[in-house]
């Protein structure tokens, strides 16, 4: 068991760890010493305190939002191989956030991030391939890249593949595979698969009519939202 040596734990930490760390926990008050230390770990080339000084600027962390200044932290740290800063160079061009939209150079960042496993990277990329913006439309590739989030636990993925199963857009329809995905979003408080798996047995929309399932899914959005309040 390790000892405690009475020193916060903050004042353990090394200064960048610190840094991040407050950052990650939104501790306004020090905000100006994280951006001080995270500016001189930057000058010195260190990809994690690029990424998070991305992350300042974009969120408007201690400093005025800056997306341009966003777009350059995060593309320094994306050079040196911060999968973080990939992804949000990827969703700034698909986005068109503090950069023109582009999809093309929105699935370049966003692909090894992806393939490495991020849920978040692989969901933006098949929102790409799904409505093909500015990129050929590819549902089948948009799929691919739906599931493989879904299987990660991304609730908005599992919503959409809910709801492509349910209608058989893309995909071989199946009530069954379409009631497991939007139950495994309900589950993960997603509040529109909670109303539409609410209405489905409401309804009898795909399933038998079963009023008590319908309420069990309905109270569970009521209770995210009271619980939001």
């Amino acid at each position: 068991m390790r000892e405690d040596s009475g020193i916060p734990f903050e004042s353990r930490m090394e200064p960048l760890e610190w840094a991040k760390f407050i950052i990650r926990t939104k501790s306004e008050k020090n905000y100006n010493s994280a951006f001080s230390i995270l500016s001189a770990s930057a000058n010195k080339g260190s990809s994690d305190a690029e990424f998070y000084l991305g992350l300042l600027y974009s969120r408007g962390q201690g400093v005025r939002k800056d997306l341009d200044a966003a777009r350059h932290w995060f593309e320094r740290a994306s050079e040196g191989g911060n999968l973080g800063a990939m992804y949000f160079m990827g969703k700034m061009y698909s986005k068109g956030y503090g950069a023109e939209k582009n999809a093309k150079k929105a699935i370049s960042f966003l692909g090894t991030p992806a393939l490495m496993g991020d849920p978040r990277a692989q969901y933006e990329l098949g929102l790409i391939y799904f409505d093909g913006d500015s990129a050929e439309k590819d549902i089948s590739t948009a799929v691919k890249w739906f599931t493989m989030s879904a299987e990660s636990g991304h609730s908005e993925a599992q919503f959409v593949l809910g709801q492509l199963y349910k209608t058989g857009y893309g995909v071989e329809k199946s009530t069954e595979k379409a009631l497991d995905w939007l139950t495994s979003a309900a589950m993960n408080k997603h509040r529109g698969a909670q109303i539409l798996l609410g209405n489905m047995y409401d309804t009898g929309d795909g399933v038998p009519v079963d009023k008590e399932e319908a309420d069990r899914w309905y109270s569970m959005r009521n209770d995210a939202v009271i619980s939001a309040l």
